[in-house]
């Protein structure tokens, strides 16, 4: 996997790097043909008006009434332009005078150029130029190079002359094809070596996700403690790496949090299970047991098979919120006859301990969410902060409504919950006071530690919070928030 993608990196890489090479030097390429014949056809005129001037000059200086052709002839003789040679025609289309290199009478002079002076059309080109002074362009293309010949019409007072200027691109197109075989021979090169490139770059800035994929492979459920390597750059690689470690810690922490619900589950499990059996092979070890006997024994497995059937239902209960199939069977129903009711409920247990109980609601609270699950969590703040209530102390609950939300509060007196103990107070099978006797908890909470993770779980089925509000020497305070349109 990770060589296909370092393949198709560089393949990307390498139909970029081509398709911008294709493109500049297409563009250069034709820049510089345009150049080329322009700099040609701008030497062209340069030397055609050079040469009309020339002639001018050479008339004033013989004080020629009209310029003979042997004057254009010896000054043609001496005006020499490299590359460039020049044919005079008069208005009978007759050639006047022509450049030592290329003489009409010479074939062989004229095969270097690929032009015959009669191949110069002078009834075209003097149509084309105006009355006055100007120049027309035109090109010869034959077998060998390409000729630009640029026509000056030049007048000489009772005298009309087509100056031309020939000039074969033979070293221009050269020029041009050596730029050719080089693009041709080098855009390849520079792919080659720029996927070589490429492709050692890919596998450069890939090798973090190699290392990352080798040390995940080797980290299992009994090494989650190990992390994937970061890396020291800032970069997306670090980023998936620390999202890569976030969810080790969140699988870390979840099989820790398993590893303990079960450990704990096996505890809570194993202690009314042995009661339970040692109590009927006592009761079966003698031949002969009194009533009372058998009745005592009774209701110690009575209780611990109910302690365990509380267990059992409320693990269940935790199992289906951890599934997602904790949903709230909701109906309307008034909140502070729900909280008065429980209050009620837990009367004998506060007085059985010698507390008060305080008991604070507003009227007419309707809100609407499942009414068993509410009055669970109720129960379950109330028994804890009865069991955790100082003798001879008080327990308070109070409901009512603030900023459109529903507010239930559950206070009592006694011992604060130690600092230590505060993060963990919500977790699963976690006591403040892990010696308190089972025997009192099973009427309403669950004696396991479950009582406040189930309270937890049900109030955010209803899209509320349970927090704990302060613990010190003056008491303990939990709330309840429950929003008044639960969605």
């Amino acid at each position: 996997m990770l060589s296909s993608i370092r393949i198709r990196l560089t393949l990307w890489y390498a139909a970029a790097l081509a398709l911008l090479l294709g493109v500049f030097t297409l563009v250069s390429y034709f820049a510089l043909d345009r150049t080329v014949r322009q700099i040609a056809d701008d030497s062209l005129e340069d030397a055609a008006t050079a040469l009309v001037e020339t002639l001018r000059a050479q008339k004033r200086l013989n004080e020629e009434k009209v310029l003979t052709d042997e004057t254009v002839r010896e000054t043609i003789e001496d005006f020499r332009f490299q590359f460039i040679v020049f044919v005079v025609f008069d208005e009978q289309s007759r050639s006047v005078a022509v450049s030592p290199r290329l003489d009409p009478n010479d074939s062989s002079r004229l095969k270097p150029f690929n032009l015959d002076a009669r191949e110069i059309p002078p009834e075209g080109i003097a149509s084309a130029v105006t009355e006055n002074e100007g120049g027309f362009l035109t090109i010869v293309t034959a077998d060998e190079p390409e000729v630009r010949i640029f026509v000056r019409r030049a007048n000489f007072e009772s005298r009309t002359l087509l100056v031309a200027a020939v000039r074969p691109l033979r070293s221009q197109l050269e020029l041009l094809g050596s730029v050719r075989i080089f693009i041709i021979a080098g855009i390849p090169f520079a792919l080659i070596l720029s996927s070589i490139g490429g492709y050692y770059l890919a596998g450069k800035s890939l090798r973090p996700v190699g290392e990352m994929a080798e040390k995940a492979a080797q980290i299992t459920s009994s090494n989650l403690s190990e992390r994937v390597p970061r890396g020291s750059a800032e970069d997306e690689l670090a980023e998936l790496a620390d999202a890569f470690n976030g969810m080790l810690v969140r699988l870390e922490r979840a099989f820790e949090q398993q590893k303990r619900f079960m450990a704990d589950a096996s505890h809570e499990l194993r202690t009314p299970l042995a009661i339970v059996r040692g109590e009927s092979e006592v009761s079966l070890q003698k031949d002969e047991r009194s009533e009372d006997e058998y009745r005592e024994s009774l209701d110690v497995i009575r209780l611990e098979a109910a302690r365990l059937s509380r267990i059992v239902e409320d693990l269940f209960l935790l199992a289906k919120a951890d599934a997602g199939g904790f949903i709230p069977r909701r109906r309307s129903f008034y909140l502070d006859e729900t909280v008065t009711e429980c209050a009620r409920a837990v009367r004998t247990l506060v007085d059985e301990k010698g507390l008060d109980l305080k008991v604070e609601v507003e009227e007419n609270l309707a809100f609407k969410g499942d009414e068993a699950l509410i009055r669970r969590l109720i129960l379950n703040l109330l028994d804890n902060a009865v069991k955790y209530s100082a003798a001879e102390g008080s327990v308070g609950i109070s409901c009512g409504k603030t900023n459109g939300s529903f507010r239930i509060e559950v206070a009592n007196t006694g011992s604060p919950i130690p600092e230590i103990d505060r993060p963990h107070i919500f977790d699963r099978f976690f006591r403040v006071d892990k010696a308190r006797s089972h025997k009192s908890d099973y009427a309403h909470g669950t004696g396991a530690g479950l009582g406040l993770s189930i309270a937890s779980s049900i109030a955010k089925a209803h899209g509320g919070t349970l927090e704990l509000v302060s613990s010190d020497n003056a008491g303990t305070r939990f709330r309840v928030i429950l929003p008044s349109d639960p969605s």
